[in-house]
């Protein structure tokens, strides 16, 4: 059965931490009857326990660091220095130059106390002054720790500081606790003025002996050799205190069973939601970014405020003493409060494109292409919610019954779309479209098989040849991605103008304005649509007009620009094939009400119309151009297609595998010839089919 940890602690000294340490380690020996153990963690040279016990020299464990791992408990045990109380002494440095020792490893000490635990039944560890990951470990390992305090305005000060302190550092205040030392040296100053100066009960208060000097001065400790002094007392109601502070006591002799792990015994779940409500209780977040945002020191000054009060309230709430276990408590409520909760971590997910919430505790998300359930969940349907409202406000956008739909998007330009009740029957629905936080290159895509690298010289020369090129594809069929890939071939001297009703595009040219629609307000006034939006961005002197997606009548108004000088602009629409993307656009047209013949329309598209990309999402969760097609005129009232090259499927599809091969169809296109105008050459070969290369390759 493991023992357990005592740790002293001070930033300073001169309040008799060490002096402390060895009476009180004296006393538990004497009032437990069980092993102890006196663990020196001061700095080289100090040496104060073996001189506060009479002890020429005391045994170090810095030696044994290296090989922490692999010493058996046993042998730590006979290592120790031995007092002839029956008290085991053991330090961290020997007497050795100051220079000479650096720190020690944290994981290296940290397991030499582990196993220490194995084989007494108490260590007082008297930690020193410094504090960096090595105190930190050792902290983590305490059952208690105890802050010593003096009556000197000084020492108080400090004391109060060192309670603040690993209150910040988040050890449990059920496990920091005060001793106060050197009652009664001022009389004016008791140990309730004490008490009351640090704001917290103390648990142990040792009186002031004009004798304590002397006592050290002959290696005598208190409870060892003046069993029946006031002092011993003191020390001996510290130890009681000890004995029943954090559960019961564990005597090997009495044959207890071995304690359930603390993380087992307390539901955290229901911790964090009963903090989560009164966070919001005491705290108005739900707009907290729209004051803090922009400034980063207020941000900052909100969080150390929300910080103590979760400290605060795990304190209250629990007895949770694992620093990893509070520390993670407080970085999940963190998130839940002042950030997106659970959505944190799954955005921070480099694997994940695509987060889909069905209900506050149903997730999935979409990874390498394929879609999987999580288990992850809000804490509740309210949660849920405030995720929502925190994600639109700072757009100045509002969700409510009254306006149950949003699109939105996230500081990394991620796409956002949330519907809630009424529309949504089983509570509020969100779906994020993530994108990659490095922009892809046709390069990139040309590794996923995305496309050919014969597509990607002919689409190179195409944009750089001022061709108007329409994406067409289904949902997550990659449409916006390729957009983007395709806007890096734009000369970084031309003026382009992106208009989407969410900003998700992200082109590196340095000449780029980019616009965003916005909705109608709570009054249903000062709607700017992507159909204004265009119409304006023919007054703004642009070069190319891209436009994130076609929906509506401003599908009439990207036909008129592409048709009106504007050569080179790029739009994506949805559809299933390349034909049914002309007769989608044939329809949206028809959405601006003015009175055109379908044949009209589609004059309007050829003479607009380059280029036609399809591309699609296979069942093994690859995305594929599947045709690359031009457009050559009208026969009759029909638009007709030149295919260039498309994606033929071999053999049978599985959830993990489609295979295929991407082909030319020998079709060689009729816009080459305005390429070669504008200076832009390709090469011929690319074109040709296989059986076509293989002619040429007999000649």
């Amino acid at each position: 059965m493991p023992g357990r940890l005592v740790t002293l602690y001070a930033s300073r000294g001169g309040v008799g931490r060490t002096f402390l340490a060895v009476n009180l380690a004296v006393d538990l020996l004497l009032e437990t009857r069980e092993t102890v153990l006196l663990l020196d963690l001061g700095s080289p040279l100090s040496m104060d326990a073996a001189l506060f016990l009479g002890l020429p020299e005391v045994n170090a464990l810095e030696a044994l660091l290296p090989t922490a791992d692999r010493l058996a408990p046993s042998m730590l045990k006979t290592f120790a220095t031995s007092h002839r109380s029956g008290l085991d002494v053991l330090a961290l440095y020997g007497p050795r130059p100051v220079a000479a020792a650096g720190p020690p490893a944290p994981k290296a000490l940290a397991a030499l106390i582990g196993r220490l635990l194995s084989v007494y039944g108490w260590i007082v560890a008297d930690l020193g002054h410094g504090f960096g990951p090595a105190e930190a470990h050792v902290l983590d390992l305490s059952e208690t720790i105890l802050v010593p305090a003096a009556p000197g305005p000084l020492d108080m000060a400090h004391a109060k500081a060192d309670l603040d302190f690993l209150r910040q550092c988040n050890y449990s205040q059920h496990a920091v606790r005060c001793v106060l030392n050197r009652v009664g040296e001022d009389e004016r100053i008791t140990a309730q003025s004490m008490e009351q100066a640090l704001g917290r009960a103390v648990m142990g208060v040792i009186p002031y002996d004009r004798n304590a000097q002397a006592n050290l001065a002959g290696g005598r400790t208190y409870p060892g050799d003046h069993p029946r002094h006031e002092m011993t007392k003191a020390f001996d109601a510290l130890s009681h205190a000890l004995l029943g502070h954090g559960g019961q006591a564990r005597a090997a002799a009495q044959g207890e069973a071995q304690p359930v792990r603390e993380q087992d015994a307390i539901d955290l779940d229901a911790v964090k939601r009963d903090i989560h409500k009164r966070l919001l209780e005491t705290f108005d977040l739900k707009y907290a970014d729209l004051g803090t945002g922009s400034d980063p020191a207020k941000l900052e000054a909100l969080r150390q405020e929300v910080t103590r009060h979760i400290i605060l309230l795990i304190d209250e709430a629990t007895g949770l003493r694992s620093r990893e276990a509070r520390d993670r408590l407080v970085g999940e409520l963190l998130q839940d409060v002042l950030g997106l909760g659970l959505l944190e971590d799954l955005l921070r997910d480099p694997s994940i494109s695509e987060i889909m919430v069905n209900s506050f505790d149903v997730i999935y998300v979409e990874r390498a292409g394929r879609i999987e359930t999580t288990t992850r969940r809000f804490l509740s349907q309210q949660h849920l919610m405030r995720v929502i409202e925190r994600i639109v406000a700072p757009l100045g956008r509002k969700i409510d019954s009254a306006t149950p739909m949003v699109d939105a998007r996230l500081a990394d330009g991620s796409r956002v779309n949330a519907v809630i009740a009424p529309l949504a029957l089983k509570g509020a629905a969100l779906t994020i479209r993530k994108f990659p936080d490095n922009k892809l290159s046709c390069r990139d895509l040309i590794e996923r098989g995305t496309l050919s690298p014969q597509m990607e010289a002919f689409l190179q020369a195409a944009v750089l040849a001022r061709r108007n090129i329409l994406i067409s594809g289904g949902t997550g069929s990659g449409k916006t991605t390729l957009l983007n890939v395709l806007s890096e071939f734009i000369p970084a001297d031309e003026r382009i103008i992106t208009v989407e009703d969410s900003a998700e595009l992200k082109l590196q040219q340095p000449h780029v304005i980019t616009l965003e629609g916005r909705p109608p307000n709570i009054e249903g006034k000062g709607e700017v649509t992507i159909r204004d939006l265009v119409r304006n961005c023919l007054r703004m002197r642009p070069d190319r007009i891209v436009v994130g997606e076609c929906r509506g009548a401003e599908a009439l108004d990207m036909l008129q620009a592409m048709n009106t000088g504007h050569d080179g602009s790029l739009t994506t629409i949805h559809a299933n094939s390349a034909r049914e993307a002309l007769r989608r656009l044939e329809t949206l047209v028809m959405y601006a009400g003015y009175e055109l013949s379908p044949k009209t329309i589609r004059e309007q598209v050829i003479g607009a119309i380059d280029l036609i990309i399809q591309i699609k999402r296979f069942k093994d969760g690859r995305r594929r151009i599947v045709q690359l097609a031009e457009v050559t005129g009208m026969e009759g009232d029909v638009v007709t297609l030149g295919d260039i090259f498309v994606f033929r499927q071999e053999g049978a599809p599985t959830p993990q595998s489609v295979r295929g091969a991407y082909v030319a169809t020998g079709y060689i296109p009729r816009c080459l010839a305005d390429f070669e105008d504008r200076g832009v050459s390709v090469p011929r070969e690319i074109f040709w089919t296989a059986a076509m290369a293989a002619g040429e390759a007999r000649r």
